[in-house]
């Protein structure tokens, strides 16, 4: 037999609703109801009422309850019925004297004499879907809503959100509105997957969305480091004839100002081509120099300030953030590079013979990971983690780790969401906003804590990543992921390696 149910959602909110019976089954009921349309006007009768029902009437001032037995008014202006009572004679009796009345019945376990039914209901923000079995297995209408819960994207309300302003905004017919709206969803779709891939699959995807954004962060980062540098910089050298003063810094600390432009070419490269590891290069590259462990955080954050503005910028005029993610994300994020940068710059100095080392450990963690991404077998299939990871812990985590090491914001937060299955473009471009509210609050509280004395570090990673980035991007187009991989994931653990020897020796 076909199901010839025709699925309709109510407004709820508009109609009474009438609830016979007062125990577990009538609880279900009430919680279903309440989850999706919690302003419904709902009356409640039955001769005896369970607490957690009466708790309810706390929390829903709408809830009236009656504790009595049922007569034959009570379906006086009602729309709808909900019979959840075990005796089946007294539920047909109740169902005749609906019908009577012109009132729409569904019987708690009873589908046979059910006038309609009360789905499984996945919602996604906006999104809402009805699943219904005929009657035949809530269980497996139960089962379903879990599965289509799990599968679909959390981003899919923001998706919702952009399609309306889109459609909002289209001009012409029907029809010319509705292939328009084809062409947006299919791309959307397309982009959304959620089904089992390679992690070289999720890999190449993070690639192709970060390029588009480092195409318009490049712009903007050009733009800025020609205006600032050949502008102010060199009026103010005619004008005061610094250019001996201007020597005397470029040499400062061992020449180091040049140290740093290769350090941001090599940052740069990385993070144009797997779109993380900026910090993790920088840092690994400034341990190795000998530089205190607080001014190594402090410096790559100062210049993480600019880089991230145009990178988050960028994602965020691309449609590549979703804001609720961010919302989440960030609060505890500051929180956590704050008490990172604190403790850093007031342990930093004086243990660094301790924090150097626990620092290099880090990196050299992360760089097995990268060297381990590059080695992953191409036919094994990620498994989807059931358990999604607590965003606000996730946020606090990453933030404390990012500023206390110098970065590692990219391989754990945006690593972590994108092995969950996440949509790949949000979950770049919303931690990339976040990074840019943590990376902000690390360089004031660092500014705070021991001031600014590491301008010529600073300026260095910051002009090797704004001058060198049009030519790492052309670069990291050209060169395999794969070896990429490898080479940075060597790089990173040969460098580490021998600050940590250098520290016991």
């Amino acid at each position: 037999m076909s199901n010839s149910l025709y699925p309709i959602f109510l407004k709820l909110e508009n109609l009474s609703l009438l609830i016979i019976g007062g125990g577990r089954i009538s609880l279900e009921k009430l919680e279903s109801v309440l989850g999706n349309s919690p302003e419904t006007s709902i009356r409640l009768v039955a001769k005896e009422i369970i607490p957690e029902v009466r708790a309810l009437q706390n929390q829903y001032p709408n809830i009236t309850l009656h504790e009595r037995p049922y007569n034959n008014n009570d379906f006086k202006n009602t729309d709808l019925a909900i019979v959840a009572v075990n005796n089946i004679v007294l539920a047909e009796q109740i169902k005749e004297q609906a019908h009577q009345n012109s009132v729409l019945v569904n019987i708690a376990d009873k589908p046979d004499l059910c006038d309609f039914y009360l789905g499984s209901i996945v919602k996604k923000g906006s999104l809402k879907i009805a699943i219904s079995t005929n009657g035949k297995s809530p269980t497996i209408a139960k089962r379903l809503r879990e599965t289509f819960t799990e599968t679909i994207p959390d981003e899919m309300d923001h998706i919702l959100d952009n399609m309306q302003n889109i459609r909002n905004q289209l001009k012409g017919d029907f029809n010319y509105k509705v292939k328009e709206l084809n062409k947006i969803t299919t791309q959307y779709l397309s982009d959304g997957k959620v089904s089992p891939v390679t992690s070289n699959v999720e890999i190449e995807k993070l690639i192709h969305i970060t390029k588009i954004a480092q195409r318009k962060a490049n712009i903007y980062l050009a733009i800025i480091g020609v205006l600032l540098l050949f502008g102010i910089l060199g009026l103010v050298v005619y004008q005061f004839n610094l250019s001996g003063d201007i020597q005397n810094f470029l040499s400062k600390d061992g020449h180091i100002f040049y140290w740093m432009l290769f350090a941001g070419f090599m940052a740069e490269i990385v993070a144009g081509s797997m779109g993380m590891g900026y910090g993790v290069i920088c840092t690994t590259i400034l341990l190795l120099l000998n530089v205190p462990p607080p001014v190594v955080s402090a410096s790559i954050h100062s210049a993480e300030s600019f880089t991230t503005a145009a990178g988050g910028f960028s994602h965020y005029k691309l449609g590549n953030v979703n804001k609720k993610m961010v919302w989440v994300l960030f609060p505890l994020a500051i929180v956590g590079s704050i008490i990172g940068a604190l403790t850093l710059s007031h342990y930093g100095e004086h243990y660094a013979h301790i924090v150097k080392p626990i620092i290099a450990c880090y990196t050299l963690y992360l760089g097995v990971n990268i060297l381990r991404n590059a080695f992953k077998n191409k036919k094994a299939n990620r498994i989807r983690t059931k358990r999604r990871t607590n965003l606000r812990i996730l946020g606090l985590v990453g933030g404390f780790i990012d500023s206390f090491a110098g970065g590692g914001w990219g391989p754990l937060v945006t690593g972590t969401l994108i092995k969950e299955g996440r949509i790949p473009r949000y979950v770049v471009g919303s931690s990339t906003v976040a990074k840019f509210l943590l990376t902000v609050t690390s360089a004031v509280t660092f500014i705070f804590t021991i001031g600014i004395h590491h301008w010529n570090i600073v300026l260095g990673l910051l002009l090797g990543g704004v001058f060198t980035a049009p030519f790492s991007a052309m670069l990291t187009s050209k060169l395999p992921t794969k070896k990429m991989f490898a080479v940075v994931g060597v790089v990173v653990i040969a460098m580490s390696l021998i600050t940590i020897i250098k520290s016991f020796m």
